[in-house]
């Protein structure tokens, strides 16, 4: 284990205070000729005090950092992470197709759960993975717009299936946005500079 010279020179102090407030108090000698099963603890405030101050210190403890590595952004990289993308819009098994087939057969409570899933894993997921690849703060900024409204479609989508409020015209409306907010999205891929 490496340890910073600041926090190496700490160690012995540390270990010092957690053996005092582990025996301070903690433990009454016999004052007079007893056996060894007769010994008890004694649980006062004094001890409590001094293991919480012993445990404060320890988690006071600056821990070291380590800068995350800066992952080099290739062609590739951009392409591959796209190309997710643009198959949750086009592929038969993706999130717009399956939720046109969802509509289509008119499944309300398979809506509601897909909604909530396809929020986590494409737009936090594939959406938030392709923002970290911008290369522009401006479009960085903008990206979170874009994504924020998939969230705003699928909660549309979601909110004209729930129980009472069903509304097919509303689910293929926001259908329809969710198609155009992610085809916006995908434009940003032109605009990422590439890592020589």
């Amino acid at each position: 284990m490496n340890l910073s010279p600041y926090t190496a020179s700490l160690l012995p102090f540390t270990l010092l205070i957690v053996l005092l407030s582990s025996t301070a108090n903690g433990f009454s000698p016999p004052t007079t000729r007893r056996c060894a099963t007769e010994l008890k603890l004694s649980a006062t405030r004094r001890t409590f005090l001094t293991n919480t101050a012993a445990a404060s210190t320890l988690s006071l403890l600056p821990l070291p950092a380590f800068a995350k590595e800066k992952v080099p952004i290739t062609r590739e990289l951009v392409t591959a992470t796209f190309a997710s993308i643009k198959e949750e819009l086009t592929s038969p098994s993706g999130v717009v197709a399956t939720l046109q087939k969802l509509i289509d057969d008119g499944n309300y409570e398979e809506i509601l759960q897909y909604t909530k899933e396809s929020d986590a894993f494409f737009r936090k997921g594939k959406l938030g993975k392709a923002r970290k690849l911008l290369t522009d703060d401006k479009l960085k900024g903008d990206s979170v717009l874009m994504s924020n409204a998939v969230t705003f479609d699928l909660i549309g989508i979601n909110r004209a299936s729930r129980p009472g409020k069903e509304n097919k015209e509303e689910q293929l409306r926001y259908l329809q946005e969710l198609k155009a907010d992610v085809k916006k999205f995908l434009e940003l891929e032109g605009t990422i500079q590439i890592d020589d």
